[in-house]
């Protein structure tokens, strides 16, 4: 009996202590994180919010450009703001346009992660590029530095025509239940015709719903038609490494 009552004891004292280890946590005692990083364990993918608004706003370029102040070598412009993660302070998503100093090396499309902190400091977490090459399974692989005939590359210009506005949003027209609005043009692929591939918001039609990101895949022949080939959900915090 006493020998029972000594195990009931010490089970407690462990739960007790595993309980209090639990409860203090970066984010929890109101702490910023060292080194200006990201308060650790909250750096998980799926922490993050997606904007309802992905313009570029006066205050979001102003913490883009103190984020990105100094980095040599590449310029990179902000074209969309993507989203956002709590932590001790924030964490600001970036789509952006990569231009080397070398006028020789073609441009790229990325994601820039940022950190700001309760004083309103901002440091850069990682700049990624952004994969758009489709795979078979629905992953996407990263865009060829130097690649075939046929191959992907990054758009020249994140833009486009009025015209080719009209006809992607019509391929796109056949997603019921959804919404999507084009936020940048990112890559192209010259087959018989043309894929292109399309960053996209996208709103589910039903009351108080989640945005969400997707890279959408427009395939149009060479009379000028446009069909939808596929959509891949973009995971906007899949690409950030802490303390990069």
């Amino acid at each position: 009996m006493k020998r029972l009552l000594i195990f009931a004891l010490a089970a407690v004292l462990i739960l007790t202590a595993v309980a209090c280890k639990a409860e203090k946590t970066p984010e929890s005692d109101g702490q910023a994180p060292a080194d200006g990083q990201p308060a650790a364990g909250v750096g998980m993918t799926g922490g993050w919010t997606p904007a309802e608004d992905f313009s570029v706003t006066e205050e979001r370029q102003a913490i883009f450009d103190k984020g990105m102040a100094a980095l040599l070598g590449v310029d990179y412009e902000a074209l969309g703001y993507l989203g956002s993660q709590v932590v001790a302070g924030k964490n600001h998503v970036f789509l952006v346009k990569g231009t080397a100093v070398t006028p020789t090396l073609p441009v790229s499309y990325g994601l820039a992660y940022l950190y700001e902190d309760l004083q309103g400091g901002v440091k850069i977490l990682t700049v990624a590029n952004l994969p758009i090459v489709p795979n078979e399974d629905g992953t996407l692989a990263a865009v060829p530095e130097e690649g075939p005939m046929g191959a992907w590359y990054y758009a020249e210009d994140p833009a486009f025509t009025d015209e080719d506005e009209a006809k992607l949003e019509k391929a796109l027209q056949s997603q019921v239940g959804a919404s999507y609005t084009i936020v940048a043009y990112l890559g192209e692929q010259v087959v018989s015709g043309l894929n292109r591939c399309l960053l996209c918001q996208v709103k589910p039609v039903v009351p108080n719903a989640q945005p969400h990101y997707a890279l959408a895949y427009v395939y149009t022949d060479l009379q000028g038609g446009a069909e939808l080939s596929r959509i891949i959900d973009l995971d906007i915090g899949a690409l950030c490494e802490y303390g990069a």
